[in-house]
């Protein structure tokens, strides 16, 4: 009855044991989602910028191009936050089904041995050292003998091994496991988190259309806004002949080595540019050009200005795509051309993408032709995109580069 006994607790002890996963890639993410919480309040600290200039001009007159400006920056941001508070929720539950696989190994993996385990110790409990003693005197020769004690030992100083890391092993998965239900409560706090943000966004897109509105009854309005689009269009001049002196110096860097930085060498540039003009895809997949490169007239001042792009009309929403291939080098807003993005499509071609409500890249990021990057935003003059195309500094019709509809 004692060795009975004892064998039962031996048993139970042995099958008690529960294992999770390894922790040692939590730890390493550790960098990872502190710069991610940096982020974030980077966001958080420019949704609240945004806020204070919104009530600023609120307070100085009913609405201005002024509100609708940080109404644009405040949107563009929020989205960015319920973006990155969904990556992070993404992350966490990749994070716990890999744990949890590895739970359902190591679980699997314990249960074997633990029941090899049991049938040792219970044969050893039922038949004491004497069966060892017994198979090592029944050995038919010296050599058999030797054999069978060398395996004994070996067979009893691995389960002594295999238990003792599946004590540590258990240790450290439960240490696992306390901290994976903490970053499931973080979990649902971001869940929260977002379904706040996302409620505050709908508010403020309805805020947004609501001043357009007021915004299209004033002819003032448009007035200021004609002022506004020639001054951002200096200024994005201005901030092309930066980016293409930033690529000076960096072929100056690469000792001219071309093959670093363009995707073809200075003697196939002609031919490469060639190729691509008047074939480029449309950045939208629908819409009707209301604007044309160069000399416009404004319906409503009856005055002349100077398009630097093409307006394309489109259904609010609609996505934006990269018409060829490149680098993401500048996301910027400017007055009247709204939230912005530049792409290097390299050999000095860029192109230009503005009235964005959303953005789905970042700066230095590498895009693909047809790649999404955006949706169009509703601006004053009604849901627009806004494109350029520039080669070096020279300012280009877009239709003469993009393929025929």
């Amino acid at each position: 009855m004692r060795r009975k006994s004892s064998l039962t607790k031996t048993i139970l002890l042995l099958v008690s044991v529960a294992v999770l996963s390894s922790s040692a890639a939590l730890g390493q993410n550790k960098p990872k989602l502190n710069k991610k919480k940096q982020e974030l309040s980077r966001i958080r600290g420019n949704i609240k910028l945004y806020e204070k200039k919104l009530a600023e001009s609120s307070q100085k007159e009913s609405v201005s191009l002024a509100t609708l400006d940080s109404l644009e920056r405040q949107n563009l941001k929020t989205r960015q936050l319920i973006k990155s508070i969904s990556d992070q929720i993404a992350r966490n539950s990749a994070n716990i089904r890999s744990v949890e696989k590895k739970i359902g190994d190591a679980t699997e993996r314990l249960g074997r041995l633990t029941t090899e385990y049991a049938h040792f110790a219970r044969s050893f409990y039922e038949r004491g050292r004497m069966h060892d003693l017994e198979l090592i005197l029944t050995s038919t020769s010296v050599n058999e003998m030797l054999v069978r004690y060398e395996y004994l030992k070996r067979f009893s100083d691995q389960t002594r091994t295999d238990m003792n890391s599946i004590t540590l092993e258990r240790d450290r998965l439960t240490g696992l496991k306390s901290q994976l239900g903490k970053q499931l409560a973080q979990q649902q706090d971001y869940l929260g988190r977002k379904s706040v943000e996302e409620r505050r966004l709908a508010s403020r897109i309805g805020e947004h259309k609501r001043v357009i509105s007021q915004l299209r009854k004033n002819k003032k309005v448009y007035a200021q806004q004609l002022k506004r689009s020639q001054a951002a269009a200096t200024e994005l001049e201005k901030l092309i002949q930066n980016l293409i002196a930033e690529e000076a110096r960096k072929r100056a860097a690469a000792k001219h080595t071309y093959e670093t930085y363009d995707e073809t060498p200075p003697s196939t540039l002609a031919e490469s540019l060639t190729g691509l003009k008047g074939h480029l895809p449309w950045p939208v997949g629908k819409g009707k050009v209301v604007a044309k490169f160069g000399e416009q007239e404004n319906p409503v001042l009856k005055t002349v200005t100077l398009n630097y792009g093409i307006d394309i009309s489109v259904p609010e929403n609609s996505q934006v795509r990269s018409v060829a291939g490149g680098e993401v080098s500048r996301i910027f807003w400017l007055p009247s051309y709204g939230n912005l993005v530049i792409i290097d499509n390299y050999n000095g071609l860029r192109t230009v993408y503005s009235h964005l409500s959303d953005i789905f890249v970042k700066e230095g990021e590498k895009v693909k032709a047809l790649e999404p990057i955006g949706t169009v935003g509703e601006s004053l003059g009604g849901s627009i995109l806004h494109f350029e195309v520039w080669l070096d500094t020279n300012k280009q019709d877009p239709e003469t580069w993009l393929s025929k509809r």
